[in-house]
């Protein structure tokens, strides 16, 4: 499920907003780690650990603070948010570094 998950980022198409893509990419990992329980544990603290890698990576960070990942990722595994409006958190809070 890893590898359909980093093919899924590796095919996507870049846009004209690389801020965008950053933050598509970024929902990607960060959501389909918690949805679809790629490991048998620690889903969440991977999920938001690997997110927070890829925008430091790409020359970004989020401004969100601890608790505030804590409450995205029950978010996420609740499914009490979509991803078109993950996409649109992060990009919101993308901060170039």
């Amino acid at each position: 499920m890893f590898h359909y998950i980093l093919s899924k980022i590796r095919s996507s198409k870049l846009g004209d907003d690389f801020k965008m893509d950053v933050a598509r990419n970024a929902a990607t990992l960060w959501y389909y780690i918690i949805q679809n329980h790629v490991f048998v544990d620690g889903n969440k603290r991977t999920a938001t650990e690997a997110t927070k890698l890829f925008c430091k990576v790409n020359s970004f960070q989020l401004d969100i603070p601890p608790n505030g990942f804590i409450y995205i990722s029950l978010k996420i595994a609740n499914s009490d948010i979509t991803f078109h409006d993950l996409v649109n958190l992060i990009y919101q809070r993308l901060e170039r570094i």
